[in-house]
């Protein structure tokens, strides 16, 4: 008699390969009216052992249970693998351009068929590049270039490949040996030396035809020092005292043409401080608090005006007993 478990055994089965139908995972051309189907085998128990038999079937429509036994059986497919093993098949004969469904079944040894695997889609060998990638982007970090650039909506992209030179006018050289996946691409091997990076970006599809390259990025490498600018900060000791001077911390955008004003507290000018001697970047202008006549100023508040050419800058300060 046979034990309790096992007439129970097809219908598992059924269940387990209709959850676990094989998917074809890729579809590559090989030659003008050719192409590779490749897919992952199943067991004939669940993942375990080895599967009873493969029917592929394509179609000029997409595939479903529905209309399987109308789909054309493909010829030349050899008996299952162990589970886990990679299977492929080659189709030939196919019309270039016309537009082709295929799908794959598998049944166990005891007659029981799978559900209907994911459906591949094929067109024909596709002469046309993809359009060039956009949106390329650069910025140092993770202590190389990161370069990223917007995903390629090219149905039948394989990959793509990054450029890079040390001048905007070249020459360009291709950094990777295999195709980049993502739209990114991290740059670690960086030439020594180098102050600035230029990248280009190219598509792939699945026929091998490489697009346009898109337009080049430059990548600083050394952080540009910052622009000087006119400023002046806040004196120091403020208040002061008659007595002592006070130090008027100012930054210079370029040698010469720039002055200070102190004028009082109804904007009459008291005293000018040319700063025609000094070097741009920071710097610090005494004022002793004497007028252009060499007397000390009264008490009260006064106002120092950086000037230089159409820059006009103040800052206030006070002098005290």
């Amino acid at each position: 008699m046979r034990p309790r478990w096992r007439k129970w055994f097809p219908v598992i089965a059924a269940l387990v390969l209709l959850l676990l139908a094989p998917a074809l995972t890729h579809a590559q051309g090989t030659a003008v009216d050719s192409l590779t189907l490749r897919w992952t085998a199943v067991g004939d128990d669940s993942l375990l052992g080895r599967a009873a038999a493969y029917d592929l079937r394509m179609s000029p429509s997409s595939i479903n249970a529905g209309n399987w036994d109308a789909a054309t059986a493909v010829a030349g497919l050899s008996a299952p693998r162990p589970s886990g093993s990679q299977e492929q098949v080659v189709v030939r004969g196919l019309t270039p351009g016309a537009t082709y469904y295929f799908a794959l079944r598998v049944r166990d040894d005891a007659g029981n068929w799978s559900g209907v695997s994911n459906v591949v889609r094929w067109d024909g060998v596709e002469t046309a590049p993809p359009p060039a990638p956009a949106g390329l982007a650069g910025e140092v970090g993770g202590g190389g270039v990161e370069v990223t650039w917007t995903p390629s909506t090219a149905p039948d992209l394989a990959g793509y490949s990054i450029y890079r030179a040390t001048s905007a006018s070249g020459p360009f050289t291709k950094l990777n040996l295999d195709l980049i996946t993502e739209a990114r691409y991290l740059d670690l091997a960086l030439p020594s030396g180098a102050t600035t990076l230029w990248y280009q970006v190219t598509a792939t599809n699945v026929s091998g035809n490489e697009s346009a390259r898109s337009a080049s990025r430059p990548v600083a490498l050394v952080a540009e020092s910052p622009a000087l600018a006119w400023r002046v900060a806040p004196p120091y000791p403020n208040p002061s005292h008659l007595a002592d001077p006070v130090r008027i911390p100012v930054e210079l955008a370029s040698a010469g043409g720039a002055r200070l004003d102190i004028v009082d507290a109804a904007g009459h000018l008291v005293r000018r401080l040319d700063l025609q001697g000094l070097a741009p970047g920071q710097q610090e202008v005494e004022w002793d608090g004497r007028n252009d006549a060499g007397r000390t100023v009264a008490p009260g508040p006064y106002r120092a005006w950086l000037v230089a050419g159409d820059q006009r800058l103040g800052i206030r300060l006070v002098r005290v007993p």
